[in-house]
């Protein structure tokens, strides 16, 4: 048993899960996140095996696979709706676990209530101000004037991490890559799939001016689905993480996607809720920690949505963070150290894989397009179905 009481800033994917890895490992933790409590929490995402390894060693994995959909199959579509290739995206065989879509709020719902099982603090509307470093210990400074004061501190509070500007001040800073994104939920009669089978296929439709994607999320949904798109804005819109849905906005999508193959359409018609947020990149930074403060997920390295990594990644930081520092006889600087170092190389390569395939939705002159399609259709021949291997079998062992 260590003596640490670790603060974690952000109550997002990464900070819940590793509170409860800290708690499977005998350290106490508090939660502290800037906002409100709220019930539901952005759209729909895909947590891919290696994700769903993490899972099932907190012990919800099951629960989540019940309410969520397998994504078995990935469909690479043209606009005019021609198979350009299929890639099983979903092999528990070979990778030891299935990859699930659900709603984000279904995900950070049920670490929730496994960090209220097991009694460990969450305190909202605490917002990081700055931090102090004593001998022993950190302080946190939160803009309400109140402090708290830990052992160390953990800095899981996304992109735009106050923790990683209070600790790098200098460092590299998010950036907009230009493209707003734009997705949420939709449902008709219509959208319900002819077959089972129809369920478990998620749909990746590349045109000549940009990209849209669905699949089911919810097996008690059959008729809805999560879409994304993006919209390319020169100007930065102001960060939110969603907003009500506009006429304007749901024109301009129909107008983008004019002529597209359906359901593109019926999909966007029948959005109840359009969630807007802007495509941040943020460069590499050198280091990941500082003193007693150690930064994971998107505070320590975002990644763009194109591979769909971005909370299997900070999954996989909880857990790993958690195993770095349940040793009594490591010091925190060498725990920290032994992260960062196990941790980087997966994680840019992800972070360069996503740019890779954001190029591939771009807007793109008829010749282009044909070119990306001819390209997508002989790679997916050749190698689709390795193509995630490299992700998608990463298991951290919990007991090594």
């Amino acid at each position: 048993m260590t003596n640490h009481h670790v603060l974690i800033i952000g109550g997002g994917i990464a900070g819940p899960a590793l509170a409860l890895f800290l708690d499977r490992a005998c350290i106490a933790s508090t939660i502290y996140e800037a906002y409100p409590q709220v019930g539901d929490l952005g759209g729909g995402l895909q947590i891919a095996p290696n994700g769903m390894h993490v899972l099932t060693q907190l012990g919800i994995a099951e629960q989540l696979e019940s309410k969520g959909v397998e994504g078995v199959n990935l469909s690479l579509e043209n606009q005019s709706g021609k198979l350009l290739g299929c890639i099983t995206n979903s092999d528990p065989v070979k990778y030891g676990a299935p990859a699930v879509q659900m709603s984000r709020s279904l995900l950070h719902k049920t670490l929730m209530q496994e960090v209220d099982k097991r009694r460990i603090p969450v305190i909202y509307q605490k917002r990081l101000k700055d931090l102090s470093f004593r001998k022993e210990g950190v302080v946190a400074h939160f803009a309400d004037g109140s402090t708290s004061e830990g052992s160390l501190l953990v800095g899981a509070d996304g992109i735009h991490s106050q923790t990683r500007q209070i600790l790098f001040p200098l460092g590299p800073h998010p950036f907009y890559t230009g493209l707003l994104t734009i997705g949420g939920f939709s449902s008709h009669a219509a959208l319900k799939p002819a077959a089972p089978s129809g369920a478990r296929t998620s749909h990746m439709i590349f045109g000549r001016n940009g990209f849209f994607g669905y699949g089911y999320y919810d097996e008690e949904k059959p008729d809805s689905v999560m879409w994304w798109s993006h919209l390319r804005r020169e100007n930065e819109t102001p960060r939110a993480d969603h907003s009500a849905s506009t006429d304007e906005l749901r024109q301009d999508l129909l107008e983008h996607h004019k002529g597209w193959h359906q359901p593109v359409e019926m999909i966007l018609r029948n959005a109840t809720e359009l969630l807007t947020g802007p495509v941040y990149d943020v460069a590499s930074l050198p280091t990941w920690w500082k003193d007693r403060a150690i930064l994971i997920g998107d505070a320590a390295h975002a990644t763009s949505p194109h591979a769909g990594q971005g909370a299997s990644l900070a999954l996989e930081d909880a857990m790993y963070l958690a195993k770095m520092l349940r040793n009594p006889s490591i010091a925190h600087r060498d725990a920290f150290e032994n992260f960062t170092r196990e941790r980087r190389n997966r994680v840019e390569r992800i972070v360069a894989e996503a740019r890779r395939r954001g190029n591939n939705k771009k807007e793109l002159s008829p010749a282009a397009s044909w070119m990306r399609d001819r390209a997508i259709s002989i790679y997916t021949r050749v190698s689709g179905n390795r193509m995630n291997d490299w992700m998608y079998s990463y298991k951290i062992a919990w007991d090594t």
